[in-house]
């Protein structure tokens, strides 16, 4: 048994081997997009859900930036302005065309 100050502190279990997680680490996404009051970026590490990662606007500017923590993996994304416009992001590392005809841009996390 271990004594934490005048209180008996019970020993630590014993951790049973797991795989491991690869640790998420934050990846930019950054869009340029005039005359926009809101920018979203979904994607297949979000659900596609429109309202789950808002971007921000950079200070008098046009562009838009976001961090997501995301682990080793390939992933898809666009982004969608004003809550309408699905934009294809022009930056992406490659592209792949959806099952909605929609060009997806994809982003590699090493």
């Amino acid at each position: 048994m271990l004594l934490c100050g005048s209180l008996a502190c019970a020993k630590p279990s014993v951790l049973k081997p797991s795989m491991s997680t690869p640790l998420a680490r934050a990846v930019r996404f950054t869009v340029l997009a005039p005359g926009a009051k809101q920018v979203v970026l979904v994607g297949s590490f979000n659900g596609w859900v429109k309202d789950a990662t808002p971007m921000k606007i950079v200070d008098g500017s046009s562009v838009w930036l976001v961090d997501v923590p995301l682990a080793e993996g390939e992933y898809t994304f666009m982004y969608v302005i004003d809550g309408v416009r699905w934009l294809t992001p022009p930056q992406a590392e490659d592209f792949i065309i959806d099952g909605f005809g929609q060009t997806n841009g994809v982003v590699i996390v090493r």
